[in-house]
C-alpha cells in the first residue's frame, strides 16, 4: 500500500482470529519498531512478544479483560527502558563520529541525561516508545493484518507478570493478528483547517 493509504486504513480492530502470526510477517512488525526513530538514538524501548494462548488470556486479565487481548495472534508489549543514561555513551561512540563532534555531544546531552529524575526518565522513554508502537502498528496493516492499541492495564500487575526489573516499565501494547471480518472504517478526524496552521 501507499504509506498514506496504509494510515487511512488502519483502524482499531476488536476481532481477531487467533491464527498465529506467519513469522516473516512478525519480524517485519517487529523490525519496523526497531528501526523506530528515538530522541538521541536512545532507542529506550524493549518489545516482549507473546503468542502462547495461555499467557495471552492471563494478560487480558490484566488488560481489564478486553477480549481482543485474549484472543489474537500476537501481544506485542512494549517496555520502557530508563537504564539509557548507563548506555548513551557507548551507542554514540558506537557512530564513530570524529573525536570532536563525539566530544561536542557528550557535552551537551550528557548532563541533559545525568540530571533527569526517575518520573522524568520514565516520561520521556514512554513517549520514544509511542513513535516504534506507530510504527508497528502501520507495519501490521501494510501486511493486510489488524491491530489494537491497549492503553488500559495495570502497569504494576504487567510488570510483575513480566519480571520486569526496576529500569523496566510496561507502557503500551499492541495487538495484532488476522480481522475476523474485513472491515472498512470511515475515519473522522478534525478537518485539515482546524489541525494544521501555516506560520
Amino acid at each position: 500500500m501507499e504509506f498514506l493509504e496504509t494510515i487511512k486504513a488502519r483502524y482499531s480492530c476488536r476481532a481477531f482470529k487467533e491464527t498465529l502470526i506467519d513469522e516473516k510477517i512478525l519480524d517485519s512488525i517487529l523490525e519496523a519498531g526497531r528501526l523506530a526513530s528515538s530522541s538521541l538514538g536512545l532507542e529506550p524501548w524493549m518489545f516482549y512478544v507473546v503468542q502462547d494462548a495461555k499467557k495471552k488470556q492471563e494478560i487480558a486479565q490484566i488488560a481489564n479483560h478486553q477480549s481482543q487481548v485474549g484472543q489474537c495472534g500476537a501481544i506485542i508489549i512494549i517496555v520502557a527502558r530508563l537504564d539509557f543514561e548507563e548506555y548513551f555513551e557507548s551507542k554514540l561512540r558506537a557512530r564513530k563520529l570524529p573525536e570532536a563532534e563525539l566530544q561536542k555531544r557528550l557535552k551537551a546531552y550528557k548532563p541533559f541525561i545525568d540530571g533527569m529524575s526517575g518520573e522524568r526518565k520514565l516520561s520521556y522513554a514512554r513517549e520514544q516508545a509511542f513513535l516504534a508502537l506507530m510504527n508497528m502498528a502501520n507495519a501490521a496493516t501494510a501486511c493486510s493484518l489488524g491491530s489494537c492499541i491497549i492503553g488500559g492495564f495495570d502497569n504494576v500487575a504487567l510488570d510483575k507478570y513480566l519480571g520486569l526489573s526496576e529500569s523496566q516499565k510496561s507502557v503500551v501494547m499492541l495487538v495484532v493478528g488476522e480481522q475476523k471480518e474485513s472491515v472498512v472504517v470511515e475515519k473522522i478526524r478534525n478537518p485539515k483547517a482546524e489541525v494544521v496552521k501555516f506560520w
